[in-house]
């Protein structure tokens, strides 16, 4: 690809992110450095299910959140949370996602999205380390 032509698909790119998630994640900023190449190639293979079938995007967000539970990924938990609230998700339609998670990734699934969770809408609540104590 030419360099003026990949140029201009990164700055499409970090803008669509821009517009979706409001901000460029790392890894990306770390691939159009290093790779842009295969960034581009990526998201265009992304853009070719986000923003078209049947599913609708919040509904997507929720599955990428689950399957991140999965991989006990807390980064990219997080990125679907945000992404989904954008769309107009409920904290009891992401508490479900989370139970969700627990059916097939279980509890590591089910802690990994609720640390996400607390850490999204800010709650610091203190782990009891057993019983009577705080």
């Amino acid at each position: 690809m030419k360099k003026e032509s990949l140029d201009r698909e990164l700055r499409s790119i970090f803008q669509d992110y821009m517009e979706e998630r409001g901000f460029v994640p790392d890894y990306a900023k770390f691939l159009a450095e290093e790779n842009p190449e295969f960034l581009v190639n990526w998201f265009n293979t992304r853009r070719s299910f986000r923003g078209r079938g049947v599913l609708p995007e919040k509904v997507k967000e929720f599955i990428s959140m689950a399957c991140n539970a999965m991989r006990l990924n807390e980064t990219g938990i997080g990125m679907h949370v945000e992404a989904a609230v954008k769309m107009g998700a409920t904290k009891e339609e992401l508490m479900e996602v989370a139970l969700c998670s627990w059916l097939i990734g279980g509890m590591p699934s089910l802690n990994a999205c609720l640390r996400s969770l607390m850490k999204f809408y800010k709650k610091d609540i203190p782990i009891r380390t057993g019983p009577g104590k705080k």
